[in-house]
């Protein structure tokens, strides 16, 4: 099924959802990557997820881009939205509209998704029944930037990181990403998130060795630091990188073995 929810400031996107039937009572959100194709929320596509067994027992929810839909892409619409804020807010009013108040949530982020997760799960309180990040860091974007890079390539990137920082609203583009949007996920939202987050939460981190996206040095730091106080388990993948190519089925398995502890 695809909704159409309303959002601010005149945008919408389109919530793909489907149900396990109609005792079914706990959810599972995708939060996707940032560059997203749109997902429709089929069945199949949550059994690609997280195994034939396990999708059974879940309703599921992706929540898409603005700007996506099955047939185009409105690029406007899609650039505007790309706001940590704005993520957050029309994830909100996404599940809201979508899962009944008294149902449960798993919250599942790859990417981008994984940096918003911890922040999603910690606005929906106690409805929220575990957390998994996957291909996720801890810091801010240009933070993680800064950590590629060494002498003077790091110095450059130094200066244009000070131009990004004096345009806070800028729609200029850098590496891909509007200034406004490096401005809106600078600061390390994902681990004050995750340290305020309830210690019995389950939580799952899984990382590719060989990702160069994230400051893989900084999270696995961070993450470690949590394991101590929190109910989280971290799993890294020695010959995998960010996008986890040849590595979904693995994935797919931590996935399954994650929801059956939980």
């Amino acid at each position: 099924m695809r909704t159409r929810i309303e959002l601010s400031n005149q945008r919408f996107l389109i919530a793909g959802h489907s149900r396990a039937g109609r005792k079914a009572r706990t959810w599972l959100v995708y939060l996707p990557e940032s560059n997203a194709d749109f997902h429709p929320g089929s069945r199949g596509e949550l059994v690609g997820l997280v195994g034939r067994s396990q999708a059974a027992r879940l309703n599921y929810l992706v929540i898409n881009k603005p700007g996506l839909s099955a047939s185009r892409k409105d690029q406007d619409v899609f650039e505007r939205s790309f706001r940590r804020g704005l993520r957050i807010s029309d994830a909100l009013k996404t599940a809201g509209q979508i899962i009944p108040s008294g149902d449960k949530i798993f919250i599942v982020g790859y990417s981008e998704g994984a940096y918003l997760a911890p922040e999603l799960a910690l606005k929906l309180g106690d409805r929220v029944c575990g957390l998994v990040m996957i291909g996720g860091g801890t810091r801010g974007w240009l933070s993680e930037e800064l950590s590629h890079s060494f002498g003077r390539e790091k110095a450059a990137l130094r200066r244009q990181i000070s131009r990004i920082e004096s345009r806070p609203d800028s729609v200029e583009k850098w590496n891909g990403f509007s200034y406004a949007t490096w401005n809106s996920y600078a600061a390390d939202t994902t681990l004050i998130s995750l340290k305020k987050l309830p210690t019995t939460l389950p939580m799952l981190s899984i990382l590719g060795c060989k990702d160069n996206v994230i400051d893989l040095k900084a999270t696995l730091e961070d993450l470690l630091v949590l394991e101590r106080s929190k109910s989280l388990s971290v799993e890294t993948y020695s010959a995998c990188g960010h996008s986890f190519t040849g590595h979904w089925a693995a994935v797919r398995k931590s996935l399954s073995a994650f929801l059956d502890r939980v």
